[in-house]
């Protein structure tokens, strides 16, 4: 099985990017005629794939013996596998915002969901890199974020989802409630069922860039202020990009 091993930015770790990649461009052409209908059901069929995933995944973690042991000296808590972070948030929030067809909630998804997966399966904690992808463990991480990756960018593929930079103070108030919420939770698990609770990272983390704004501002969730401002910067970079896109296809086909 060490054939098998997945390092980032190697054999199999590129294979896996490219795949996703690939599967996201295959869902696009699978779909891309089909009814708004069908393929709303379809995507949300996927996501609550991935869901269903994401749970046998999580719940495979607590018979992982290095997992437990590494993260967990006290015993295994499910209660601080949620799927509460910024990119598996997005597992409920992408059906929830095709379904209803709330262009904030599709936004924020559309906007968060790739960007905080991707960077799940570029930069993966030591426990999920190196050891073979057909661990439990490293194959419910590597496919759930890898799905992560081609719904939230099938919102826009598929035509759910046009980013517009009218959207963003919309989807920055989506992201400040759902941070302000994901502190709320934490403030409760912390007191009750599970101590060690930090969803949306609201306590810290150990990235460069969150210890960077801790030691700005050293206080639980406010810390975090300086993140809106650069998401800010890259929606707007996006929605330009998005647009001159669109202005391409224009003159193509005129």
């Amino acid at each position: 099985m060490n054939g098998f091993s997945i390092t980032p930015f190697r054999g199999l770790h590129l294979l896996l990017l490219l795949l996703t990649a690939a599967a996201a461009l295959l869902v696009f052409l699978l779909l891309c005629k089909k009814t708004e209908a069908r393929r709303s059901r379809l995507l949300i069929g996927v996501c609550l794939f991935n869901l269903a995933l994401f749970v046998g995944y999580k719940l495979s973690l607590s018979m992982d013996a290095a997992y437990v042991s590494a993260y967990y000296p006290n015993g295994f808590n499910i209660f601080n596998e949620l799927p509460l972070h910024l990119c598996n948030i997005n597992l409920f929030l992408i059906p929830l915002g095709v379904w209803k067809r709330n262009r904030s909630v599709m936004g924020f998804s559309f906007f968060v969901a790739p960007l905080g997966a991707l960077m799940a399966l570029l930069f993966p904690e030591p426990l999920f890199s190196g050891f073979s992808l057909f661990l439990p463990r490293i194959l419910g991480y590597y496919v759930t974020h890898a799905l992560l990756v081609v719904c939230g960018l099938s919102l826009a593929t598929l035509g759910f989802y046009r980013p517009d930079p009218k959207d963003i103070p919309r989807i920055l108030k989506t992201f400040g409630l759902l941070a302000v919420g994901a502190h709320c939770i934490n403030l409760l698990l912390r007191l009750t069922l599970c101590p060690e609770a930090n969803y949306f990272f609201t306590y810290g983390a150990e990235t460069d860039v969150l210890k960077l704004f801790w030691r700005i501002i050293p206080a639980p969730l406010l810390y975090g202020l300086p993140a809106p401002l650069i998401l800010a910067g890259y929606m707007y970079a996006v929605c330009a990009l998005s647009r001159l896109t669109r202005g391409a296809e224009d003159v193509s086909f005129s």
